[in-house]
């Protein structure tokens, strides 16, 4: 992991059909991705809940494949993976002393 990486964990939820994997699959291609999981939902509709964590370096497309994953779920959520820096060590705050 690199210094200025954030790490992101994306959920979602897609079809449990070839295509959408596929689609899926298509999206984190050219990603960072450490890791995925794809779980199947309880609901009694062909449905699996997609887990993906990612690092990405501060400026990187997180936007991008966010849009590229609404192509196949109405609903991504992301949260950060990784617990920002305390103040008292942030560049910005120390700079401002």
């Amino acid at each position: 992991m690199y210094q200025n990486e954030i790490m992101w964990r994306i959920r979602l939820t897609l079809s449990d059909d070839p295509r959408s994997r596929a689609l899926f699959h298509e999206a984190l291609s050219d990603q960072p991705v450490s890791a995925v999981r794809l779980e199947p939902r309880n609901t009694g509709k062909a449905e699996i809940t997609g887990e993906v964590m990612i690092g990405l370096a501060q400026g990187e497309a997180l936007g991008t494949l966010i849009g590229a994953l609404h192509i196949i779920s109405p609903q991504v959520f992301v949260t950060r993976a990784d617990s920002p820096a305390p103040p008292a060590t942030s560049p910005e705050f120390l700079a401002s002393r």
